[in-house]
């Protein structure tokens, strides 16, 4: 049987389907305001308090749906509950129905002018909405009221800056700084508005304030001289991190710094140097150092990288020695192997990595990708298995165990787990697609032509060129000599493709040769020949069978004896030679 693999194909799929989510569904609209009326009657505070209470039990038991429709009753019988109001508007947050949920804020902020949720949930809606003057103008209501809180002055500057309004900002930073002092929030909130300002000055002295506050911190030595390096004073620089330094020599921040500085003069031995100082610091967190550092993972092959293939190595092996039990650095560097192409040692890392935590998903993932890249099957099978253990409801787990089932000839196994991956697939028709030509596959090799046929059209609807499944499909119609129109429809569509690709014009030969179209098919299969990487039994076969079709019985038998040399031949190829004749039956 001539089968062509999504084996190597299935590494460009990254996309993993995403488990369905509850949704909210509700508009304003639909809810009747028309009560106005605030002295509710006895019948009414009754269904009233029924109504909201049964609201606030289902939010606490997460089911959002029914919590929506009790709060939307009670706002039904009382449209001045702010409360009510305030919880539809979150629940449809939630969704991102964020226009509905304006609607809802307002009638909220209406009833409750003074509530300081209410009116900083409003404001918030209203700048996710691009109306940042309703935004800024319902926020300053919060430092309107009769006592307002240090958080208060805070989210209004924080509207102010995202709205381009600085000086307003910088006049609620200051009542903040004089009611709590200098703190390193409010400097650097002041720092970076002095920077978008252009008034280095006022910004440099924001910094210089916290060294005199806070005299023992050498971080703040760091930020100074990071500054004076962006501002191209590089003396400055240097001697702030000479500062940092004296004050605390384990500080591993003071390193990347240097680096930076040593890089913009030009010096890339001394950049590496103070870089794997920082990198081997144990006194700076992992994830600032990981971060740090992908980016130069990820932009390794461009010219202006001063890091290479080695450094790169040399700093994963300083992570791994500094930060031990972190699955991400094995990860990460797995992949880096894998990118060079020394997946023997990635596969180690790969491994180590889930032995640290095996709840990590892009892990298994890539692990899974390298394990069929190299073709061990037997690995596959048991590492997907894990995969799926831990995770069944990832479906591309569910493709790589059904595959390696596949490869294995475990041909129900496959089509139980393959059928159960399928229906996981959300939003990935790409992922959807690879599930269905695989059960096209595998139904036919148990013998569900049917099933097989069927899912190779829908695999077809979601990509109309995938190529594997046009060849597979032609070709099996081929073999059972059915609709061959649109077997040679869909061969031809291979061929233009791939015009190089021997196994499909192989398969375009065969198809002609069913037709009954043999000089058509001995000028297809030459190509096919002559495009060969390396021997093939079925397609010298076929070579042999269109000889004999047209005319050349002793080029057919010749063939068909080299393609018994080859091997991977048809059951029949020893009575072809014997007669001298072809004889048509299944491959």
């Amino acid at each position: 049987m001539k089968n062509v693999f999504y084996i190597l194909v299935i590494v460009v799929l990254s996309s993993c389907s995403v488990i369905k989510k509850s949704r909210v569904e509700g508009k304003v609209d639909n809810l009747d305001f028309s009560n106005v009326d605030v002295q509710l009657n006895d019948e009414q505070e009754r269904k009233f308090n029924y109504y909201f209470y049964e609201g606030i039990r289902y939010k606490a038991i997460n089911e959002p749906n029914k919590s929506f429709m009790y709060f939307a009753e009670a706002l039904k019988i009382d449209s001045t509950c702010s409360s009510c109001a305030y919880e539809l508007s979150r629940l449809l947050l939630g969704n991102e129905n964020i226009e509905e949920a304006e609607k809802l804020m307002n009638r909220a902020v209406k009833y409750s002018p003074g509530n300081r949720y209410y009116v900083t949930l409003l404001s918030r809606i209203y700048q996710n909405n691009d109306k940042g003057e309703e935004a800024v103008k319902i926020a300053e209501r919060l430092i309107e009221l009769n006592d307002p809180e240090v958080d208060d002055y805070y989210f209004v500057a924080q509207v102010q800056v995202q709205n381009g309004l600085y000086e307003k900002a910088m006049v609620n930073l200051n009542i903040i700084e004089n009611l709590v002092g200098i703190n390193e929030g409010l400097s650097f909130e002041k720092y970076q508005i002095y920077l978008k300002n252009d008034e280095i000055k006022k910004a440099e002295n924001e910094l210089l304030k916290l060294i005199e506050k806070f005299p023992g911190n050498s971080d703040y030595h760091i930020y100074l001289g990071d500054f004076y390096l962006e501002q191209g004073d590089n003396r400055k620089a240097k001697e702030q991190y000479t500062k940092a330094l004296d004050k605390d020599k384990d500080n591993g921040k003071v390193h990347f710094s240097m680096a930076n500085y040593y890089m913009q003069m030009g010096d890339t031995a001394r950049f590496k140097s103070e870089l794997f100082e920082g990198f081997g610091s144990k006194n700076i967190e992992f994830d600032s150092k990981f971060r740090r550092f992908m980016p130069f993972v990820a932009q390794r092959k461009k010219e202006n990288n001063p890091l290479k293939q080695k450094d790169i190595e040399k700093i994963f092996e300083i992570l791994i020695d500094t930060h031990a039990y972190e699955a991400k650095t094995y990860g990460a560097y797995g992949n880096f192997l894998t990118s060079i192409n020394k997946k023997e040692e990635a596969k180690d890392l790969f491994e180590e990595a889930l032995n640290i935590d095996a709840s990590q998903s892009e892990i298994w993932q890539e692990y899974l990708f390298l394990i069929s890249s190299i073709q061990e099957n037997d690995l596959l099978y048991e590492k997907s298995s894990e995969a799926v253990k831990f995770f069944p409801e990832i479906p591309l787990f569910r493709l790589f165990q059904g595959v390696s089932m596949f490869q294995m000839d475990k041909l129900e196994g496959a089509a139980t787990t393959m059928e159960k991956g399928l229906e996981n697939v959300e939003d990935n028709p790409g992922l959807k697609g690879r599930f269905h030509a695989y059960l096209g596959d595998i139904y036919h090799s148990l013998g569900n032509i049917e099933k097989c046929f069927s899912h190779y059209d829908k695999a077809l609807e979601i990509d109309e060129n995938d190529v594997i499944v046009l060849n597979n499909y032609s070709y099996y119609l081929a073999l059972r000599g059915e609709n061959l129109d649109k077997a040679e429809n869909m061969s031809a569509r291979t061929v233009e493709l791939e015009p190089g690709n021997a196994t499909y014009l192989d398969t375009y030969a065969w198809v002609l040769f069913k037709k009954g179209r043999y000089s058509e098919a001995k000028f297809i299969i030459e190509r096919a020949v002559d495009n060969l990487e390396e021997p093939s039994g079925v397609v010298i076969e076929h070579y042999g069978d269109i000889l004999f079709k047209n005319g050349d019985v002793e080029g057919a038998v010749e063939k068909w004896k080299k393609a018994i040399e080859i091997g991977d031949h048809s059951e029949l190829i020893k009575e072809k030679i014997e007669k001298k004749e072809f004889i048509d039956g299944e491959e």
